[in-house]
């Protein structure tokens, strides 16, 4: 994994880290939402190994649907299970079982409890169909009341591909981009769809991964999509971009 920021004087660092490219607090208890597209899932469990090397007890969970995980899973509401896995392993994948190899939320009374016995909720807050780009509709995305900041998803391989193959709720994306369907995504409507879709209506602190990016041209319009951004006043230090298969 390879991620890197833009400093204040635009030199680039390569970060290793989730947590330390976004400053998260690791003296507090805290639940932190993935939206968009482009690697929620992935993101999730880099930053759930990271925070377990860190001797923090980390839950995986979801709000929406996610795919049934390979490991770690306690697939119902069952205390002691649960915590017989994070104290073997010091993570849990928690979800009930909703068909065609997915999970969907556990009862508000459960999380409630498992916040107790954890250090941090990482949440799979918004759907994609494994599509890189996304637009969220009025419902979406279903962020936990108590979250207490957001990481938005953004898989650059969207970029030069027509809307309607690669943005989930493509006719949402069109009234923002004013658009054909076979527009092909260019770096600033990815900064349209991110910024009017998620940043400009969240109320809560948000942070921007802009994955995907596999290629040189890719990683040059990363670098372009974060000047676009700072001239919105989305600082440097909130915006990474990089490939989890680096």
């Amino acid at each position: 994994m390879e991620f890197y920021q833009l400093n204040n004087s635009e030199k680039l660092i390569k970060q290793d880290s989730i947590s330390k490219a976004f400053g998260i607090e690791l003296s507090q208890r805290k639940v932190i939402a993935f939206v968009g597209a482009g690697g929620k899932t992935t993101s999730i469990h880099h930053l759930a190994k990271e925070l377990i090397s860190l001797g923090k007890r980390v839950i995986i969970t979801t709000t929406t649907h996610m795919f049934l995980p390979k490991e770690y899973g306690v697939l119902k509401e069952d205390k002691e299970m649960l915590l017989s896995m994070l104290n073997s392993n010091g993570i849990a994948v928690a979800g009930i079982p909703c068909g065609d190899g997915k999970m969907t939320n556990v009862s508000n009374s459960f999380y409630e409890w498992m916040k107790t016995v954890s250090d941090y909720i990482l949440v799979e807050a918004d759907g994609s169909k494994r599509l890189p780009i996304k637009v969220p509709d009025k419902h979406e995305p279903v962020l936990p009341n108590d979250t207490d900041f957001v990481v938005i998803l953004a898989g650059l391989s969207c970029l030069s591909r027509p809307l309607m193959e690669c943005c989930h709720r493509w006719k949402l994306a069109m009234e923002i981009l004013s658009c054909e369907p076979t527009h092909r995504i260019e770096p600033v409507d990815v900064v349209k769809l991110v910024t009017e879709g998620y940043c400009n209506k969240l109320m809560i602190p948000y942070k921007i991964i802009l994955n995907q990016c596999e290629s040189s041209d890719e990683r040059v319009k990363a670098l372009e999509i974060i000047k676009y951004l700072k001239e919105l006043k989305i600082p440097y230090d909130n915006v990474a971009y990089g490939n989890y298969l680096s």
